[in-house]
């Protein structure tokens, strides 16, 4: 193989040892015998496609699992709207009878059961608990069944980490409204050791939020989520409830949340354990602008008759039960969206959330 030069030696020279180099190599696999193709030899062909299985099962990614979960929680996602006021359907709500067996079946999933017995309690309410696997261990996922209709009635949707000492529980309670909370959500609950996590499954209304007055509508109608969060106490009491939701920038009526990332609340006006020991983590930790209710900033809090704070169902009977471990974490737009862009964001969220 001849190469002319023409003022560029340097070029010239590195195309004349890559040249070289290619003819080398193929003088020395001419010298090789020839390479045995799985095309000819079945048996070889499944071997190959068997390790390949393999090879994919165990490295999938941890974003596999999540969608599995999605999928699943999407299927029951009732259609149903809680409005009675406006005539629209309302949602069917569980028994106060439902609700006690309800608490007692929680509790024994908290506890680590995990039997046939078990799994018929829970087919008799409704619900079907299912085994699942995540490169963090495995889960059981605990979903209303199909009655035959493809029609679901809003039960909730519950996944709980077994044989994990994390004392650390989500939740999504208004994942039809408040954005991106149900995926993120899902997404830390698969890529972390996180105790448990809860979603809505049937939307309603959310209130109109002022700063200026006290939110006074009337308490909603107990269900699920709340048999679960008693019985989560009951077991474990030292756990906390950290739930998720997300506001707009544009929508807050104060330049201090308009610039906040993330707000911090307790349940009323005292900050709680939970509160003080998250901030502190999340502000060195995080280089984001947290907030924390009422003492930073004057809305998106959590509580009732405060203004700038909405009454919550879980904040109020824990506060009742005097658990300080009540966390409302409201997440802006920008940090939203970087929490899913970027793991080592999720992680160290992770670690304050944990109390790594």
């Amino acid at each position: 193989m001849v190469v002319e030069c023409y003022n560029m030696p340097m070029w010239c020279d590195s195309f004349k040892v890559n040249a070289q180099s290619r003819k080398i190599n193929i003088m020395r696999n001419e010298l090789l015998p020839k390479k045995i193709t799985n095309l000819s030899y079945p048996l070889l062909r499944i071997r190959f496609l068997g390790g390949l299985l393999l090879f994919l099962l165990l490295t999938m990614p941890h974003w596999a699992v999540a969608e599995t979960l999605a999928e699943m929680l999407h299927e029951v996602r009732s259609a149903q709207v809680s409005m009675p006021e406006k005539g629209i359907e309302k949602a069917q709500l569980p028994s106060a009878a439902e609700l006690v067996l309800a608490e007692k079946l929680f509790q024994r999933v908290f506890s680590g059961e995990n039997n046939s017995e078990l799994r018929q309690q829970w087919e008799n309410l409704g619900f079907g608990l299912i085994e699942k696997t995540s490169e963090t261990g495995p889960l059981l996922v605990l979903r209303e069944l199909d009655k035959g209709t493809k029609k679901y009635d809003g039960k909730g949707f519950f996944v709980f980490a077994i044989n994990q000492e994390s004392t650390t529980v989500l939740q999504a309670p208004h994942s039809f409204h408040d954005a991106e909370t149900e995926v993120i959500t899902l997404e830390l609950m698969a890529k972390n050791n996180f105790r448990a996590a809860a979603w809505n499954t049937s939307p309603a209304e959310l209130p109109v939020h002022s700063p200026l007055s006290p939110d006074s509508r009337t308490p909603p109608a107990k269900g699920y989520m709340l048999a679960f969060t008693r019985a989560l106490m009951a077991i474990e009491a030292d756990s906390y409830v950290v739930q998720l939701h997300s506001f707009e920038k544009n929508k807050v009526y104060t330049s201090n949340a308009s610039h906040a990332d993330i707000i911090l609340s307790g349940y009323g006006e005292q900050s709680s354990r939970a509160i003080g020991w998250l901030g502190r983590c999340l502000k060195k930790e995080l280089d984001y602008k947290i907030r924390i209710f009422p003492f930073e900033v004057q809305e998106m809090g959590a509580g009732e008759n405060i203004p700038g704070a909405n009454y919550n169902a879980v904040g109020e009977l824990m506060q009742a039960e005097n658990n300080q471990g009540f966390v409302h974490l409201v997440m802006g737009g920008m940090f939203r969206e970087e929490l899913r862009s970027y793991p080592q964001v999720q992680e160290k969220l992770f670690v304050c959330l944990n109390r790594e």
